[in-house]
């Protein structure tokens, strides 16, 4: 994604130069490391922040929030994902550390200790349950996830699966499911007005990809896959349920016997998570399927 033809890039450099390479070097450097990847060129997790940091700034523009620190803040927010060269390490809200090299790395910009403390505080607070929220959270929130929908957002779905060595079936069994979840209620997990209206076309785009998708797909490889449908309860003590969509073959490869599906959630240390068990009645094999649930 070519980074100078951004407009929060001239912005951001006029007030304060150097910073975006600055950040960009830091995460690129933290995900090579943990990869192992010695490419030249941008990785997919700078990609993907260029991305959610371009969203950002227009919608703080509809929202009447600074777009250059909506900007910043989303530039940070991925950017403990890969600490230390360890994805999550030591089980620590990557926010934290994103915080932390927010901090270090703006207190050396020029930037206003005012500006400085209002970034941290909303990448600190991006996912964490309870926190308090900030207007410039909810930018960067929505940014996010619109960045993952859509046509683009599909291109990285695909994108992430290649990198991590997955071929089409692995990442439709073991990934399709959450991005189905999250596309279906994309709208109601903003946090924004202009992100709502962003999210309603991005959820049509996506869903309809994946439907013509699966279609193709069957019709050229004989790959036989369904979208089924499920209520789930959240974890014990929250009220409510959601809405899952699951996706598995038609039947058991091995035997062709009927799937059987047992759901359960469990509140973790940022977000509720399914966790799914699909067993074929017949034979008894079958997949595990876990993803955090959407916020809603």
């Amino acid at each position: 994604m070519l980074l100078r033809q951004q407009p929060f890039y001239a912005s951001l450099t006029s007030r304060w130069p150097g910073l975006v390479e600055r950040v960009r070097q830091a995460v690129e450097d933290s995900e090579r490391k943990f990869t192992g990847s010695k490419a030249a060129g941008p990785g997919h997790l700078w990609e993907h922040t260029v991305l959610v940091a371009g969203l950002a700034f227009g919608l703080a523009e509809d929202e009447g929030e600074s777009p250059d620190l909506a900007a910043v803040a989303a530039l940070f927010h991925d950017a403990g994902k890969f600490s230390g060269g360890r994805y999550h390490r030591d089980d620590r809200a990557e926010e934290e550390e994103a915080a932390r090299l927010a901090r270090e790395v703006l207190s050396e910009s020029g930037m206003k200790v005012t500006e400085v403390g209002r970034i941290v505080r909303a990448v600190r607070s991006l996912y964490l349950s309870g926190a308090r929220r900030s207007k410039l959270a909810d930018i960067v929130h929505d940014a996010d996830f619109l960045a993952k929908f859509g046509l683009l957002g599909v291109a990285g779905f695909f994108v992430k699966s290649t990198l991590r060595g997955r071929n089409l079936e692995a990442a439709i069994i073991n990934f399709l499911s959450k991005e189905l979840t999250y596309a279906a209620v994309l709208p109601a997990n903003m946090r924004t007005g202009p992100g709502r209206k962003m999210a309603v076309r991005k959820s049509a785009d996506t869903l309809r990809f994946y439907k013509a998708f699966l279609g193709e797909l069957k019709q050229a490889h004989g790959l036989d896959f369904r979208v089924r449908n499920a209520r789930v309860s959240r974890p014990a003590g929250k009220a409510g349920a959601v809405e899952v969509q699951y996706v598995l073959p038609a039947a058991c490869g091995a035997c062709g016997g009927p799937w059987q599906a047992e759901f359960r959630t469990e509140k973790g240390v940022k977000c509720e998570t399914l966790e799914a068990a699909v067993r074929c009645a017949s034979c008894g094999g079958g997949h595990a399927i876990s993803f955090c649930l959407p916020e809603i």
